[in-house]
């Protein structure tokens, strides 16, 4: 699923890019008394958490994709077992992967992420996850076309942040997190 989601992020990405050099922008859109790429805040931050998983949980996961890979030898499904057994000895290889940090910058005209802008006004709203260990901020685009995008906040204060940013878009909230993302953080994947 989040192969399809990744290309179809660079294919709209590509094609705004498109978009934006062949168009010019009308000077009457932007208020004069604001400066677009006047930067409010900025800070850098993991986009994921970094898990520090305890030999019992690789036991547990190992005992499950075991578990996964001798259902598929007993009802003869070769693939579900193939694709199990690489599954987890792909997951083992790459255990010790750390996060990229990344760079989120606010400005008066929009969100910055990295090298990818994103308007207030092509925005829905945002909201927090807050665990434990950390606080996610998340932004929602008006369209279904883009996915969300989040980054940790870091050593942010989140009133702060939320202030700051109820100043451009509304604070969804109502929002929670998806049964799959939160299965993924409680079990550490």
């Amino acid at each position: 699923m989040w192969f399809f989601r990744y290309n179809r992020e660079i294919y709209y990405t590509q094609k705004n890019m498109e978009n934006t050099q062949t168009q010019s922008v009308p000077k009457a859109e932007i208020p004069s008394s604001v400066d677009p790429q006047k930067i409010l805040l900025t800070w850098q931050a993991q986009v994921q958490p970094h898990f520090d998983r305890s030999k019992q949980w690789y036991q547990v996961a190992g005992g499950c994709v075991l578990a996964v890979a001798a259902y598929g030898i007993i009802t003869k499904s070769w693939s579900l077992t193939i694709v199990t057994l690489l599954c987890g000895a792909m997951y083992y290889l790459i255990r010790d992967h750390v996060p990229a940090v990344k760079t989120i910058t606010l400005m008066e005209g929009g969100v910055k992420l990295e090298e990818k802008f994103v308007s207030w006004e092509n925005l829905a709203g945002f909201w927090f996850l807050q665990t434990p260990d950390y606080t996610e901020l998340h932004f929602v685009p008006k369209t279904a076309k883009q996915s969300e995008f989040h980054i940790q906040t870091g050593t942010q204060d989140i009133s702060g942040l939320r202030m700051l940013i109820g100043n451009h878009i509304p604070e969804l909230a109502d929002k929670k997190e998806n049964l799959l993302d939160a299965f993924t953080r409680i079990a550490k994947l």
